[in-house]
C-alpha cells in the first residue's frame, strides 16, 4: 500500500509538471458598453485583462488611445477617453445628444496594434412607473418574522423578458438629515448575518427578474437611510453579461455580445426613485 501511494504521488507531480506555468498569463481585449435610453453616450470601457499575479488596477487596465466610434440614428460619434483616474472611460463629449430608443446602435473599436473589436445593439422602448415606491419605509423592527411589503410595479418593453432591479444607498453616513424633521443622527448597516464584512463596501445590490412586478426584499437592504431604485428594461446582450458576472461571476466567450475579443454591447431603458429606509430601533 505504501508503494502505491508513493507511485500515486509521483504520477500526480509529474502530471503537474507538464501543467503551464502558473505565471503563464496572455492577456484579452475586453469591450463593455452600455447605451442607456435617454442618457449621453458615455462609460464605454475598452480594457486588458491584467494577470492574477499582480495587483489589479483598474484604471491602468484601460487602453486609453484607441479608435471608437458608435453608429446608430443615422449618425457617428467618434469618442474621446475620460483620463479622470476615479471615472475613465470613452464618451461623446457633446452631452445634448442622449441615447433613442428602438433604435439600432454598433459600435467599432480600433486598437493600436490594428485589432478590431465591435458589436451592435437595439435599444427598448421606454417604460414607466405603474406603483412607485413609497417615499418612507419602515424596516420591520421583527427581523425574525419579515412581514410582507408593499409590492412596485412597472410597464412592460415589448419584446424584452427581463428587468435589472438595483437598489443603491445613496449616504451610508447621514441619516438624520433626510428625515422630515432633520436631525444630526448618523446612519448605520442593517444587521444580516449572511452579509460578510466585505459586501457592505458595495452599497448597491441587484437582480434579474422575468417579471414587471416584485415586493420590497427586506434582505437586500446593507444600510438604512436615503435609498435610490432602479428598474432597467435590458437587451438580451446586458442579461446575458449580467448572468455572467453576477450569476457565475465568470465570463463565457460564447455569450458574449463582442467580436474580436470579449465583452458586451448592450443597452437598456432605466426608470429611478428615491426613499427614506427608517430604521427598525434608534
Amino acid at each position: 500500500m505504501k508503494l502505491l501511494k508513493y507511485i500515486l504521488i509521483s504520477l500526480v507531480f509529474l502530471a503537474a509538471c507538464g501543467d503551464d506555468v502558473p505565471t503563464d498569463y496572455k492577456p484579452e481585449n475586453v469591450l463593455e458598453a452600455i447605451l442607456l435610453v435617454g442618457e449621453p453616450i458615455q462609460n464605454i470601457a475598452v480594457l486588458k485583462t491584467q494577470p492574477i499575479s499582480t495587483k489589479y488596477n483598474h484604471y491602468q487596465a484601460f487602453i486609453k488611445n484607441a479608435e471608437v466610434l458608435v453608429k446608430g440614428d443615422g449618425q457617428v460619434f467618434p469618442l474621446l477617453f475620460n483620463y479622470d483616474t476615479l471615472k475613465p472611460g470613452y464618451y461623446y463629449p457633446d452631452v445634448n445628444y442622449k441615447v433613442k430608443p428602438n433604435t439600432e446602435y454598433s459600435i467599432e473599436v480600433k486598437l493600436p496594434d490594428g485589432t478590431i473589436l465591435s458589436g451592435k445593439t437595439t435599444t427598448p422602448t421606454e417604460i414607466s412607473w405603474q406603483t412607485r415606491i413609497n417615499k418612507i419605509i419602515q424596516y420591520p423592527k421583527d427581523t425574525i418574522n419579515l412581514p410582507q411589503s408593499d409590492s412596485i410595479s412597472w410597464t412592460r418593453a415589448p419584446g424584452f423578458d427581463y428587468y435589472i432591479i438595483a437598489e443603491t444607498c445613496l449616504d451610508t453616513l447621514e441619516y438624520g438629515k433626510y428625515l422630515d424633521s432633520p436631525t444630526n443622527e448618523k446612519n448605520r448597516r442593517v444587521y444580516n448575518p449572511f452579509i460578510n464584512e466585505n459586501r457592505y463596501k458595495e452599497q448597491s445590490v441587484s437582480g434579474l427578474i422575468p417579471a414587471t412586478k416584485t415586493r420590497v426584499v427586506w434582505s437586500a437592504f446593507k444600510w438604512f437611510g436615503k435609498h435610490e431604485v432602479a428598474i432597467m428594461a435590458a437587451d438580451w446582450n446586458l442579461v446575458r453579461w449580467y448572468l455572467q458576472n453576477v450569476g457565475v461571476n465568470s465570463v463565457n466567450p460564447l455569450l458574449g455580445s463582442v467580436e474580436g475579443g470579449i465583452g458586451v454591447v448592450g443597452s437598456a431603458y432605466a426608470i429611478r426613485d428615491t426613499f427614506m429606509l427608517l430604521k427598525n430601533q434608534p
